[in-house]
């Protein structure tokens, strides 16, 4: 399609058939982030179940990683080569985290306070480990620049990884022995962090959240839910069934957090898995599914939420430095960096998303 025919087209929408839900999930998981970066859209002002659902709000960033892991099989799956799938991803998520990193500095619309919590600075070494995915190395500068930055080199990690996974798993055995392998490193992790970022004293949780090694579950998961529906399983009424308990779940972690982890052990295996059963039971086709995560407005949301999680906190920023006492009530912050970082990623994804994506489906690879 040619260039100009190509910026004529101005609509936002992508059609992946029966699991169109999927781009519905994104976007709640952004405004999700979004929610608690914002100080919780007035929620932590009813008491202790809203502060603990604008706490949970935090695990946004894992159904992405969970999603990332089924899109990214069936990315490699209609891909030439590896080389091509690799491209592919690069152009789909470099560009525009490049354009907000270049955003932050230029008008010091930084994350002042993770620098000054580990005494960092923007200096050509931490835009150097941002620019070359390998931020994850350091700790200290690992979300110094937009401010949510830490879980995009480990979607570029994982991304090298993942065709591997998805080879791996063809048969059954492997994929449960990939599941289990991945939730021992992740508990094992979580165990001995304090050895493992000895470094990092105090920080070594944080180290550790911030590096590719708990997520291999996450991404493993989103690798199973992609095998399982292959099998073509109508799941029907169960679909219905599966997404009213995990919304009954989530409000009873608000009610009684407590309750929820000692079954669960900790909110990332428990978000964890209830994005691995929605992805894996969802469908276009149910009424439910279709109602809450392919409307209109969240759909328009989902395709453009990678750019909702990358602006919101330069937005934020920026809005902060204005000192408006109106900015100080958290609905209306919520409601205004919601809006503007909507317009600002529907803009990027038209400049810059779009045409970089375009550019990765025709990168030529090698024949099948």
């Amino acid at each position: 399609m040619p260039i100009t025919i190509f910026y004529m087209n101005l609509s936002i929408n992508k059609n992946y058939g029966d699991t169109n839900f999927v781009t519905g999930m994104r976007a709640y998981a952004a405004l999700a982030v979004v929610l608690i970066h914002t100080g919780g859209a007035g929620l932590r002002e009813l008491g202790y179940v809203g502060n603990n659902f604008v706490d949970f709000c935090r695990t946004g960033v894992l159904i992405f990683f969970v999603i990332s892991g089924f899109s990214v099989a069936t990315s490699y799956k209609n891909s030439y080569s590896y080389l091509q799938y690799l491209g592919k991803r690069l152009l789909r998520i470099a560009p525009l985290y490049y354009f907000w990193l270049a955003f932050s500095i230029i008008f010091s619309a930084t994350a002042i306070a993770w620098q000054e919590n580990f005494g960092s600075t923007i200096n050509v070494y931490a835009v150097v480990m941002h620019l070359s995915f390998l931020s994850f190395l350091d700790y200290r500068i690992a979300n110094n620049i937009i401010g949510v930055e830490w879980s995009i080199p480990i979607e570029v990690f994982w991304y090298f990884f993942l065709p591997l996974m998805v080879i791996f798993s063809r048969s059954w055995n492997a994929l449960v022995l990939m599941l289990a392998s991945s939730l021992t490193i992740y508990v094992l992790g979580e165990a001995f962090a304090t050895k493992i970022f000895s470094n990092a004293g105090s920080n070594a949780l944080l180290a550790l959240n911030w590096s590719p090694l708990p997520y291999f579950f996450s991404f493993t998961l989103g690798i199973a839910a992609y095998r399982l529906r292959l099998t073509n399983v109508n799941w029907g009424t169960i679909s219905s069934t599966i997404l009213g308990l995990s919304v009954m779940a989530i409000l009873m972690y608000c009610y009684r957090p407590a309750f929820i982890l000692r079954i669960f052990n900790t909110e990332f295996i428990f978000i964890s898995l209830i994005a691995f059963l929605l992805i894996l039971v969802g469908s276009k086709g149910n009424r439910i599914f279709n109602f809450i995560f392919c409307n209109r407005l969240i759909s328009f949301l989902g395709v453009i939420s990678y750019g909702i999680y990358l602006c919101h906190m330069p937005i934020f920023n920026l809005l902060n430095k204005l000192e408006i006492s109106l900015f100080q009530n958290p609905v209306i912050i919520f409601l205004v960096v919601t809006f503007l970082a909507a317009l600002a990623s529907a803009l990027t994804y038209f400049l810059i998303e779009r045409p970089c994506s375009y550019l990765g489906n025709h990168i030529k690879g090698s024949t099948r």
